[in-house]
């Protein structure tokens, strides 16, 4: 018998993330307890609003509050207090630690297993790829301009449409239509907001297989926490 551990789940809004643990607490092993952290637990809506001027060229991170409103916000609003909930759920005795945002951020300090989904993320799909262009699906319009850019520095070629996994399932199913009768490989979403279901609804809308961080990441730590 597997010794129990600890994984702690870190979202860059509000835990929990009910949305998010529906469809990875079914995959991971039964010896692992998941632990939820989120940056703004702290703080109001309005708060975070309120802080939300991002810098030209700053990266501009999408995500929920418990009660499920949208919030958006810049990396250096984030950065000390994601820092902060990594030395909290380490303090804690989490025997690994997941972030749960494909976004890019600098290296965290921290002395348990970090997984960090945004490298795993581009390094699978530009194998996968294999020099093929992938239809990728961003929340915001705000994200469209750096979603080329970041992945085009990882060696992908990306045709990129937007809806929030937050704010309306039919819009994910409108955005995926765009991919219609383009030479795809499969298509990506690039947020660990969108769910099981809004997968399914992609693949039959435009009949590619899609590949979806929250399950692709959990898949990977069952192995190494097993």
């Amino acid at each position: 018998m597997s010794e129990p551990k600890l994984l702690a789940a870190i979202t860059i809004g509000q835990a929990p993330r009910t949305d998010v643990t529906a469809d990875i607490l079914p995959m991971l092993p039964p010896h692992v307890t998941l632990r939820e952290y989120g940056a703004l637990d702290e703080l109001t809506w309005e708060q975070v609003m309120d802080a939300f001027h991002p810098a030209p060229g700053e990266q501009v991170l999408v995500s929920r509050m418990r009660d499920g409103r949208q919030v958006r916000m810049t990396e250096g609003y984030v950065l000390p207090r994601l820092q902060a909930k990594i030395r909290q759920a380490e303090e804690e005795g989490a025997d690994a630690i997941l972030l749960l945002c494909t976004g890019s951020f600098p290296a965290f300090p921290h002395r348990v297993l970090l997984l960090e989904p945004q490298e795993m993320l581009h390094a699978v799909v530009a194998k996968l790829a294999g020099g093929q262009k992938v239809g990728l699906l961003v929340p915001m319009p705000d994200q469209v301009e750096q979603a080329y850019r970041f992945w085009g520095e990882h060696g992908v070629d990306v045709t990129v449409a937007c809806a929030s996994p937050y704010l309306d399932f039919e819009g994910v199913r409108r955005a995926a239509q765009q991919f219609r009768g383009q030479d795809l490989a499969f298509v990506c979403t690039d947020c660990m907001g969108y769910t099981v279901a809004m997968k399914r609804a992609i693949q039959q809308e435009t009949g590619l297989p899609v590949i979806l961080p929250r399950t692709l990441v959990v898949r990977v730590l069952g192995e190494l926490l097993d």
